[in-house]
């Protein structure tokens, strides 16, 4: 792929707290900006790619990169504020936190280019290697791919909820949300086709125990009106920002999904909820088998199934504390 626009990102310096005058800080950098290219895509089709980035913190900390779902941004001290700020994992006073929004395309993309785009970036910005990755969900199974291609660059993955390929029974889910998005294109209604196939996904994120304790009601009317009051909302507020056509590509992207666990050689950090049934555990030991470097898994307990990475912060806190104790002790990223 060739570059159509490089030009070098501007640091901007963030003032200082007054407060902070009398214990001074190496002074974060922010940057913010968008890389452009030409690629070919799967058949040989010319096309034009546009991904924006975001890149905050100590320019002598750990660089550390944060991938999220589909549903998240570059913006990750928005979507995973509960791990953003002093003392936590993505803390801009001690480490150099990455994060990119994702790519989309009418022509379709795939997971490997999600983790060559960002390998684009790290050479954009001169970064030659990666200290963690952090990945969930989507962002995991991108993690996962760039481990698998650019592993010679990486230090440590750290996955959440994300695995080395799509299971047919949730491949079958994502088919009729895609049906029921390309319906309501032919209706003339694209962002009511990508409500409804959203509310569809959110009863697959969170196990059906949790949905009969939260909706259970003796007079079933009842049930159903709360029900189709919260689908309704969190269908609404997801197709307000996302367009039929991304949906359908990041959707696509997520089935064709595919790695070779046995060719990545970095550790690994696999962790895995014990009530998600997009991405079981039963998944997560094949992969950690499966990995020829250093790999492990941890579980997390919780009611909500695949959303658990946005919902159990003290134990994902936890997690993320015993990994960096032990991170002085990792190798450096192999060549």
């Amino acid at each position: 792929m060739t570059a159509i626009a490089a030009e070098r990102p501007h640091a901007v310096r963030l003032d200082p707290s007054p407060l902070s005058q009398t214990a001074p800080r190496p002074t974060p950098i922010l940057v913010e900006d968008m890389l452009n290219w030409q690629a070919t895509d799967d058949n040989g089709h010319s096309r034009y790619l546009n991904l924006k980035f975001r890149l905050h913190g100590r320019l002598d900390g750990p660089l550390r990169i944060v991938l999220g779902g589909v549903s998240a941004s570059r913006q990750v001290q928005c979507w995973w504020r509960a791990h953003y700020g002093e003392g936590q994992l993505l803390d801009p006073d001690a480490a150099l936190i990455l994060s990119m929004d994702w790519l989309d395309h009418p022509t379709g993309i795939r997971t490997s280019d999600q983790a060559d785009a960002l390998a684009r970036v790290l050479d954009h910005l001169d970064l030659a290697s990666v200290d963690d990755l952090v990945g969930a969900s989507y962002g995991a199974m991108v993690g996962l791919v760039f481990a698998q291609r650019h592993g010679h660059r990486l230090r440590r993955l750290i996955a959440i909820s994300g695995a080395h390929f799509s299971r047919p029974a949730v491949q079958a889910l994502r088919l009729i949300q895609r049906a029921i998005i390309q319906m309501g294109q032919e209706l003339g209604e694209p962002e009511r086709g990508v409500r409804w196939a959203r509310a569809l996904a959110l009863t697959s994120y969170r196990p059906s125990d949790l949905f009969d304790q939260r909706f259970a009601d003796p007079d079933p009317h009842q049930a159903l009106r709360r029900l189709d009051e919260y689908l309704a909302h969190q269908g609404r507020t997801y197709g307000s920002n996302v367009s039929a056509v991304r949906y359908r590509c990041l959707s696509k992207s997520i089935d064709a999904h595919c790695v070779q666990p046995e060719l990545i050689r970095c550790p690994v950090e696999l962790i895995g909820v014990d009530s998600d049934t997009l991405v079981p555990l039963r998944q997560l030991r094949d992969l950690r088998d499966r990995l020829s470097g250093r790999a492990r898994l941890h579980t997390i307990s919780s009611p909500y199934g695949h959303d658990a990475f946005l919902k159990e912060d003290n134990q994902l806190r936890k997690i993320f504390s015993r990994l960096l104790e032990t991170e002085s002790g990792l190798d450096k990223p192999h060549g």
